[in-house]
């Protein structure tokens, strides 16, 4: 069982090498250059409360809910300021 273990894990490992040594530098330029026009990006977290889904800021902590109107297609995000029961 060692040897199947130990071999799957050296086998992981060298695709793993693989993959990011077949990465090219334009791939890389191209991945840089949209981090610095997205610096906010990974800042509002999705969380899941029972039967909703609520976003959170992740540098202050507060919580936005969606709210849908009547024939609205694009639903907004406001502040909740209600804990969910």
């Amino acid at each position: 069982m060692k040897d199947i273990k130990s071999l799957m894990i050296g086998f992981l490992l060298s695709v793993c090498i693989f993959l990011l040594i077949g990465m090219s530098e334009k791939e890389i330029n191209k991945k840089k250059k949209w981090i610095e026009e997205f610096p906010e990006n990974g800042r509002y977290i999705p969380v899941m409360v029972k039967d909703r889904v609520l976003m959170m800021d992740s540098k202050t902590g507060s919580l936005y809910t969606s709210k849908w109107e009547k024939d609205d297609l694009n639903g907004k995000w406001i502040l909740d300021t209600r804990l969910p029961k």
